[in-house]
């Protein structure tokens, strides 16, 4: 396995377009397309909130059927929108159809941004040939620019592999800096191979690593209404069947995914600190995740990271708290290699050592609940002054 330098462009078998249909904001890239060259199986996992939005419905529906093409809009997320944004989303989608010559059941959609407004659907319509027009294999970076909302960088990490005697690509893009929380999928995320991949294999594959990258996010514990992840991979009679195979091609995933997981947590909303919380000796994997996510989204170990202070009591007290099972004198602490505390005392650290590491923009935080051998790793940022300037201002 090995990285390729760019975007979803290498990727054989897709094109993209993208441009400023002016859903909500002017001058910014907020609808875009992705084709694919042949049918493709498809997997989906989405939002576990009981208020879905319209698209996450419509991917539901069809998420089952050969997929072609995916339609994604920025800016208005068709969410709260009762059947009237449902029936938006059909229109858009048997549009695009009707104009690459595909069943309208085999294109999905996916909107973001704010919710309770409803789509404007004439003006969208009237930019669906420009849109099919552009369609190219060499845009697949200005898909993941216009999937964008509050993001500051373009999401995208792609790497080749190699399965049946050749090379084969998979490459992912992700958008999301606030409103995340693990349950998935806590975003809008789209993974993309040209490894033909049988449908029940890609399924338990693609969910399996979705448990351990994307769901080991946390930014503010807040899901979204319009949480989407999907995977293409192309039908094909011969497909990835050995172990071997389907050990690469699963490898490959859990890399591209875990990277797009980490970048997202770097660029949380005025993320200052972007947080690996090591959670080890656990009774269960379900504990030690428990406790890895109480502390990633405790306000106030965020709030300590961000004014850059060594507070462990608070990490301690949110492990603590967390429903895993925990026992306060075999509990140990540490700050990258600066230990804090083991087995439930405090002991003498270099502060300057510690002040150094805290002071980085990315922090290994160590937990050892000393019980087990489970262990996770989780993935978060700091909450700054500016997380409360871009929600607090968020519609206006």
């Amino acid at each position: 396995m090995k990285k390729v330098e760019g975007g979803l462009e290498n990727i054989p078998g897709y094109s993209f377009s993208a441009i400023e249909a002016e859903i909500k904001y002017e001058n910014r890239l907020d609808y875009t397309l992705v084709k694919s060259d042949q049918p493709c199986n498809a997997v989906g996992v989405f939002t576990t909130c009981k208020v879905v939005a319209a698209p996450v419905k419509l991917c539901k529906e069809r998420i089952n059927n050969p997929i072609n093409a995916i339609l994604v809009n920025s800016t208005i997320s068709n969410a709260c929108t009762g059947n009237q944004g449902y029936e938006n989303a059909k229109t858009l989608t048997q549009s695009i159809a009707k104009l690459i010559n595909i069943d309208a059941t085999s294109v999905l959609m996916s909107s973001t941004g704010v919710i309770g407004l409803q789509l404007p659907v004439d003006k969208m319509l009237s930019t669906h040939k420009e849109l099919v027009e552009k369609l190219n294999p060499n845009n697949g970076q200005l898909f993941s620019k216009a999937i964008m909302t509050t993001d500051t960088f373009p999401k995208f990490y792609v790497v080749e592999f190699n399965a049946l005697g050749k090379t084969y690509y998979i490459g992912g893009t992700a958008k999301g800096s606030g409103m995340m929380a693990p349950n998935m999928a806590t975003l809008l995320a789209y993974v993309l191979t040209d490894a033909p991949i049988k449908k029940d294999d890609l399924e338990k594959i693609f969910k399996d690593k979705i448990e351990k990258t994307l769901n080991s996010l946390t930014i503010d514990g807040d899901m979204s209404t319009n949480d989407t992840a999907i995977i293409l991979s192309p039908i094909k009679t011969e497909t990835l069947n050995s172990d071997s195979d389907l050990l690469a091609f699963s490898d490959a995933l859990e890399t591209v995914l875990m990277k797009l997981a980490e970048m997202l947590a770097f660029d949380g909303e005025g993320a200052t600190k972007f947080i690996r919380i090591h959670v080890s000796g656990a009774k269960s994997y379900e504990d030690a995740k428990k406790a890895g996510k109480s502390i990633a989204e405790s306000p106030l170990v965020k709030t300590a990271f961000f004014g850059e202070d060594p507070n462990w009591g608070r990490i301690a007290c949110a492990a603590g708290y967390s429903g895993a099972y925990l026992e306060e004198e075999k509990l140990s602490i540490s700050f990258g290699n600066v230990k804090v505390l083991e087995n439930g005392t405090p002991i003498d650290f270099d502060s300057e050592l510690l002040k150094n590491i805290i002071s980085q923009r990315e922090i290994n935080l160590e937990v050892d609940l000393g019980l087990g051998t489970a262990k996770t790793v989780i993935l978060t940022c700091d909450l700054s002054y500016d997380y409360v300037k871009i929600n607090g201002e968020y519609t206006t």
